[in-house]
């Protein structure tokens, strides 16, 4: 008599969990997460819902296997969505800054089943999808302080993310780093290899317009839609992410880090910085290294 197969889920994370926030309701749960490792950190997930994987900053390239089928991606500001089937199993090792967020969406299999005729099979890795990543951002928001209507919010997303999934998985939607009328990989990649290189200059829009090489109205319209963002949330986040490595990796003072990272003074910097990360950059330091 044939034995009947017991399913195997497991969730190993390297690095320490430095923040976490979660909020659930009847089709989703969200999570919110930081946490701080060492530059390559193991990855062990299998999961019985379909999942979705928002890498918002830290994460830079994943080397695994899929199902036991190897895979190496690289992951950007603009490419740093991920998408697992229920029950794809994923082990392998990410290339990650001492610090990294990210949001995880796992969609209850009840909900995914009522809602569409097949199923989704097809992983995605490293793509980008502007309103998938529009409306990751304003669930997040929802999430961290969720009220009595949250679960009429996570409903609705819920019911529309899967739509942009399916589409996906069925190849309606290609998934990429663009949207139409978007910039080029090449100019994007460009743009993020100028700000990275000049995070402690004064970077404003005619300066990156031009490394676009279009005009002002043209480029603010393109990037947002390649992105999601502003340039100047962009650049932004490029320099908070820069003060996050260098407060894990160096003994450099708070105020040099600042200046260092484009900020005009330590004050600016510390209250920037707790705001996108909900702790001060002396709190951030000691987390990194407890």
């Amino acid at each position: 008599m044939e034995e009947a197969r017991t399913e195997r889920y497991v969730r190993q994370v390297g690095g320490e969990l430095v923040s976490s926030v979660i909020a659930r309701s009847k089709p989703i749960r969200v999570e919110l997460l930081s946490r701080t490792s060492r530059p390559r950190m193991n990855w062990h997930f299998r999961q019985p819902e379909l999942t979705l994987f928002w890498f918002r900053n830290g994460c830079s390239q994943l080397r695994a296997t899929i199902n036991g089928r190897p895979v190496e991606s690289e992951f950007s500001e603009a490419a740093n969505l991920a998408l697992f089937p229920a029950g794809t199993e994923i082990e392998g090792e990410w290339s990650v800054g001492p610090a990294f967020d990210y949001v995880v969406v796992f969609l209850d299999p009840k909900f995914v089943q009522s809602r569409l005729n097949g199923v989704i099979e097809r992983p995605a890795l490293a793509f980008g999808h502007d309103q998938l990543c529009r409306g990751l951002a304003e669930l997040s928001q929802e999430a961290a302080t969720p009220d009595n209507l949250f679960d009429l919010f996570a409903e609705g997303w819920a019911s529309q993310a899967l739509a942009h999934i399916a589409r996906l998985s069925r190849g309606a939607e290609q998934p990429k780093p663009l949207s139409r009328g978007g910039l080029p990989a090449l100019k994007l990649r460009r743009i993020e290899e100028f700000v990275r290189a000049n995070l402690g200059e004064a970077i404003s829009l005619s300066v990156l317009s031009d490394v676009a090489g279009l005009s002002k109205r043209h480029f603010l319209r393109a990037f947002q839609e390649s992105t999601g963002t502003s340039p100047h949330r962009y650049v932004l986040d490029l320099r908070i992410d820069q003060a996050k490595r260098r407060l894990g990796e160096t003994d450099d003072s708070v105020t040099s880090i600042a200046l260092a990272s484009g900020f005009s003074h330590a004050q600016h910097f510390s209250s920037t910085f707790r705001q996108a990360t909900g702790m001060s950059p002396s709190l951030f330091r000691q987390q990194c290294r407890a």
